[in-house]
């Protein structure tokens, strides 16, 4: 077959292999951001993988949740902690463990492509 000619099934074949090799693509469900998946829930905790795109700036959440951890695991990322008028702005460091307490508002700002774990408690 000559490069210019395509089958009716090649398109189809071609957009699966783009959902195989997309970063942001199944098991990961799209977010704004890039994309996400929950590789863990069960009573009392949720552990989840994010994908982050370069420049995005995530806000991560603590309401409803205690006991929660973030790992960068791959990337370049920034976390933001805003307590009140203070504004504290850390890299994150690959397989460095950052307890994400109750309280500040965080912000994640991804540098480079990033993957982060997080996990946490439910409040009761």
């Amino acid at each position: 077959m000559k490069a210019d000619e395509q089958t009716e099934g090649s398109d189809e074949q071609a957009d699966a292999l783009v959902d195989i090799d997309d970063d942001y693509g199944p098991p990961f469900e799209g977010r704004s951001f890039g994309g996400e998946f929950v590789w863990a829930d069960a009573p009392g905790f949720t552990a989840k993988i994010l994908r982050v795109r370069p420049g995005e700036i995530v806000i991560v959440s603590t309401r409803g949740r205690t006991d929660m951890v973030a790992m960068l695991t791959g990337g370049r990322a920034a976390l933001e902690i805003r307590d009140g008028d203070n504004i504290d702005r850390v890299e994150l460091m690959p397989t460095g463990p950052v307890k994400i307490e109750p309280g500040p508002d965080y912000r994640l700002i991804a540098l480079t492509d990033v993957e982060l774990m997080t996990i946490y408690s439910q409040s009761r």
